[in-house]
């Protein structure tokens, strides 16, 4: 088990952080760039020092700040991996990869991890001659090699191709459960955390603002911010029974969050809230249409709608329903009932 409860000053703000997790979990933190991510992950690392407060790695304490205790980061026995794959130019594939203690740089382990890593071929080597996405495999094999107590990982796989991400995901998610190891990853793009994690964690302006299921956060934000960061691309003022067309938007301060992906062509008032509007823009997206759409006069009531057809918006007026959208206050928290006419369970596309 990972127990870390840290602070951390930085010159913007405070870094505050409260995280377990348990053998075989992945954990990843979300949230944009700035947002104290990578400090949380140093101060689990022993890389930056504590204001206050706590790290432990299955009960052998790592940092205290009362009583006064800090392993040096090399004692920790934790795995920290950077975008950066940091390998040591004068060495091989091979020998990069055998760096670590633990690690025969001729055993039967090191060839069959270079095998599945898909680097087997490369270990005579030098970086030099490696594409990045080579290097990047190599940087993940020497830290599985080492075989940690825990595992961090700083949006390692940042600038790497789509397929190249996942099968590195797929890998390290295999590993982490078979070996039972607590893992962190950081990313600020969502698809990368929710393809990583058993639980998300969103992290902004120094402060962990929600902490669930991925598919948990991004249906049910806990606040309006959340709601922003994890996609919601409009929020719509809703007041009256049923539905909430541009002619009755307004008036009670409560909002409904339109995700892109939560949208369906027509109107199913039994289903959420429908928003009429005028159609501004369309454009391909994936094997769909996103579509622009404005349903009352300020900027708020902008939305964007991704939608399997392409919508034929007679005059430019178009007609879709959210499904299910969340609701927020006039202070931004996220409400416990649904707009009025809304369904209660989550509607289907």
């Amino acid at each position: 088990m990972l127990d870390a409860d840290v602070e951390v000053d930085r010159r913007e703000f405070t870094v505050r952080a409260a995280l377990t997790v348990a053998p075989g979990e992945r954990l990843a933190l979300f949230g944009p760039s700035g947002a104290g991510k990578t400090t949380v992950l140093e101060a689990i690392a022993g890389l930056v020092p504590l204001r206050r407060g706590h790290v432990t790695l299955h009960g052998r304490v790592l940092t205290s700040t009362t009583p006064a205790r800090a392993l040096p980061p090399w004692q920790r026995r934790v795995g920290l991996l950077r975008q950066d794959p940091g390998l040591f130019p004068h060495m091989s594939v091979r020998d990069n990869l055998g760096y670590a203690p633990t690690a025969d740089r001729h055993g039967a382990e090191l060839e069959e991890l270079a095998a599945m890593l898909g680097i087997g071929g490369l270990l005579p080597a030098m970086p030099a001659r490696l594409s990045g996405g080579q290097q990047h495999r190599v940087a993940l094999g020497r830290l599985l090699l080492a075989h940690c107590d825990a595992l961090l990982l700083d949006e390692p796989y940042s600038g790497l191709d789509t397929a190249l991400r996942r099968s590195l995901t797929e890998l390290v998610v295999r590993l982490t459960g078979d070996r039972q190891v607590p893992a962190i990853l950081v990313a600020h793009e969502l698809p990368d955390a929710q393809a990583f994690a058993g639980r998300l964690a969103v992290l902004d302006a120094g402060a962990v603002l929600q902490t669930g299921t991925p598919h948990e956060v991004v249906l049910r934000p806990a606040s309006r911010r959340v709601a922003e960061l994890v996609g919601y691309l409009g929020f719509v003022p809703v007041n009256g029974p049923g539905a909430a067309a541009a002619d009755r938007i307004g008036g009670t301060g409560v909002v409904a969050g339109v995700h892109p992906d939560r949208v369906i062509a027509g109107e199913h008032p039994g289903r959420g809230v429908v928003l009429a509007g005028t159609m501004t823009g369309c454009r391909p997206s994936g094997a769909g249409w996103e579509a622009d759409l404005r349903v009352g006069e300020s900027e708020e009531s902008a939305i964007v709608c991704r939608l399997a057809d392409r919508p034929e918006a007679a005059g430019g007026r178009l007609a879709v329903t959210a499904l299910d959208p969340p609701c927020f206050g006039p202070d931004g928290t996220a409400l416990a009932s649904r707009a009025p006419g809304m369904t209660t369970g989550m509607g289907r596309a």
